[in-house]
C-alpha cells in the first residue's frame, strides 16, 4: 500500500517503452481495467506493431517496427505535441524505426574546454569594454 501512496503523491508514472510521463489517474484506471499495455503512453499504444524483417548488411537478419504517425522534416517520428518520439540514432538505418532495441539514446550535450575558454575570453573582453 505504501508504494501506491508514493506514486499517488507524485501523480506521474513513466511510460515503460519511451519514458514519457503518464498521469497516475490514467495509469491506475488502465491497470484496474486490465487493459493491454497499461504501462505505456498514448503514443506507444497507438503505434501499430507491424514488423518488417529484412537482412541488414552488417547486422544480419533484423526486425524493424516502422512508426505510423507524424514525421518531421528529417523523417523522424514526432508525437502529437511535435516532440521527437523515442529520440536517438537508429542502428538499423531507418529513421522511422521505433524498435527500442535499435535506438541508441542521445548523449547529453557537454561544453568542450575550447568552447569554455572562448566564452571566458569573450566575457573578459566585454567586461573590459563595459568598464572603459
Amino acid at each position: 500500500m505504501s508504494k501506491v501512496l508514493d506514486k499517488a503523491e507524485t501523480n506521474f508514472i513513466f511510460c515503460k517503452q519511451c519514458g514519457i510521463i503518464i498521469s497516475y489517474e490514467v495509469w491506475y484506471k488502465r491497470k484496474v481495467r486490465n487493459r493491454d499495455n497499461w504501462d505505456h503512453c498514448r503514443d506507444c499504444i497507438a503505434t501499430p506493431k507491424k514488423v518488417e524483417v529484412f537482412v541488414h548488411p552488417s547486422l544480419g537478419r533484423i526486425a524493424c517496427v516502422p512508426y505510423v504517425g507524424e514525421l518531421n522534416e528529417q523523417w523522424q517520428p514526432i508525437n502529437a505535441v511535435g516532440d521527437l518520439y523515442l529520440p536517438g540514432e537508429r542502428i538499423c538505418g531507418h529513421k522511422d524505426c521505433v524498435n527500442s532495441a535499435h535506438i541508441l539514446k542521445p548523449e547529453p550535450k557537454t561544453v568542450s574546454d575550447v568552447d569554455l575558454l572562448l566564452g571566458l575570453i569573450e566575457i573578459q573582453d566585454f567586461s573590459k569594454r563595459a568598464s572603459a
